[in-house]
């Protein structure tokens, strides 16, 4: 673009809104494909205009933005949670049912049962839901994960001690 061209407010608007989200010039330059000289201006703008008013500049913006999504990110793993609790109720008692149903069908002689009482015990089983346990663990492995990095703590156990390093090094063992 010429030196010195005049941008529109639309555009101006967009690349802080961008900067509040990604504070990268550099990428916001690319996206919009723009000079980045032109966003390090509009920013610096921005932000004396946002001091003069006392109001907030991108950086504060951004932050609260991050802090929002925190929030947000954490509401909706409580609803996960409560998913999963009411899943995993629905699967004792379903498994309690079944414990039942298969101490009441060891008691029977199969064999004497008319159709109508097989057809009847089948659709007792059928009407079990079975829950997945592996993918139950995986919800909650990932929760496990995701509520431990949203609190900047380690998702594996790490022992990364200096001593413990040494010993793997001079046994031979990868660290």
């Amino acid at each position: 673009m010429a030196k010195g061209q005049k941008y529109n407010e639309d555009l101006k608007e967009k690349a802080i809104a961008l900067l509040t989200v990604n504070n990268s010039v550099s990428f916001v330059a690319r996206e919009l494909k723009l000079p980045r000289t032109t966003i390090n201006s509009w920013k610096a703008d921005f932000d004396k205009k946002a001091r003069e008013n006392g109001e907030d500049e991108i950086v504060k913006l951004r932050q609260k933005k991050k802090e929002q999504f925190v929030e947000d990110a954490w509401r909706l793993v409580d609803k996960v949670k409560t998913i999963l609790e009411r899943r995993l109720d629905r699967a004792i008692q379903s498994e309690d049912k079944m414990d039942e149903l298969l101490e009441e069908i060891l008691q029977l002689d199969y064999k004497q049962l008319t159709v109508q009482q097989r057809k009847a015990l089948y659709t007792r089983i059928s009407a079990l839901k079975i829950e997945d346990i592996k993918a139950l663990s995986t919800v909650l492995g990932t929760l496990y994960d995701k509520q431990a990095l949203a609190n900047k703590e380690a998702t594996q156990i790490v022992d990364f001690s200096y001593d413990n390093v040494m010993k793997m090094i001079n046994s031979g063992e990868d660290y």
